[in-house]
């Protein structure tokens, strides 16, 4: 083999070196922007919740970011929360959030943090054949100490069956008393004053 052919092979071999490194980029970057294309499911804040039977259910929550629990109508919120509670052991504070379809849930005597795979979330119908929703927590054991203030629980579902209004949440075991209102445009309302939820 002469020199000339020597060069010629060597030529051949890196121009496809190259080309491969190029191909091996180019996948690289089309399965990059197909992937930011997709929608990203572990982009979303909420957990789903499971059933009582350990299922995965039709609900989803997540704690409230310090920034959203600023808002106006939950500081309005938890400031009714405060007047209505003098004597707050037993209690919970509901809020529907007509705006978003949200729901928000604020525990005053929990001083013990809870996350959202503490809760589960079952649908149970009623002696007069109505769906309730019932929320459970479990306190873990060695969860740390909080401000109940700051783990406000946001709640969201597609269910076809709960209507919006019946609700009962049992923490470690006993059902709290659950005070609700509604916000709609920045204000608050009795669930007397404003319709929650879907159709009854």
């Amino acid at each position: 083999m002469n020199e000339n052919e020597k060069k010629s092979s060597t030529l051949t071999i890196v121009g496809l070196v190259a080309l491969i490194l190029v191909l091996f980029v180019a996948i690289k970057v089309i399965f990059a922007g197909l992937d930011a294309m997709l929608p990203d499911e572990k982009a979303s804040p909420y957990t789903v919740l499971n059933t009582e039977k350990g299922e995965e259910g039709d609900y989803w929550a997540r704690l409230l970011t310090e920034d959203e629990v600023q808002a106006k109508d939950v500081q309005d919120w938890l400031e009714q929360a405060e007047d209505w509670a003098t004597d707050r052991e037993g209690s919970a504070f509901w809020l529907c959030r007509m705006d978003s379809g949200e729901y928000l849930l604020y525990l005053p005597d929990q001083e013990r943090a809870l996350t959202e795979a503490d809760f589960t979330a079952s649908e149970e119908r009623d002696e007069d054949g109505e769906i309730t929703l019932v929320l459970r927590a479990r306190t873990p054991e060695k969860s740390k100490e909080v401000v109940p203030e700051e783990q406000l629980f946001c709640l969201a579902t597609e269910s076809d069956q709960w209507k919006g209004i019946r609700l009962k949440i049992i923490l470690d075991g006993r059902e709290l008393n659950v005070y609700k209102l509604a916000s709609k445009g920045g204000k608050l309302y009795s669930t007397e004053e404003m319709y929650i939820g879907r159709e009854l």
